[in-house]
């Protein structure tokens, strides 16, 4: 059986993880991109159901056939020493003051609040 690798490396001004060639969005923290790929990989595994397919084959053939549900790659997280070394270095991002945070969660409860004192 295959194992698909997500592999987390920096990406796009902040962290991703990728599968293949393909990038997932960009994460602010590596910590954040390998949780994101932990993730994606358990659900990667999970069964689904059962379903009849059609595929192409490379000579232009068409074929038909029953795809297992069950029949799920194997997934990994792969978090490279040279990834884990990159988040020792000093962020560039301020965090966030208090005040800040309290301001953003007091918006949004007004917003709620408008949203259900309309319906």
């Amino acid at each position: 059986m295959a194992t698909v690798r997500y592999e987390i490396v920096e990406h796009d001004g902040g962290w991703a993880y990728k599968v293949d060639d393909v990038f997932s969005e960009a994460f602010p923290t590596h910590a954040d991109a390998l949780a994101a790929a932990e993730i994606a990989a358990r659900h990667h595994e999970l069964p689904g159901s059962t379903e009849a397919i059609e595929f192409q084959d490379p000579d232009g053939r068409w074929h038909e056939q029953v795809a297992s549900g069950f029949d799920r790659p194997h997934t990994r997280v792969v978090d490279t020493p040279a990834a884990r070394r990159a988040t020792d270095r000093p962020s560039t991002a301020e965090p966030r003051r208090p005040l800040q945070t309290a301001v953003i969660l007091a918006g949004l409860g007004l917003a709620i609040a408008f949203l259900l004192r309309r319906h």
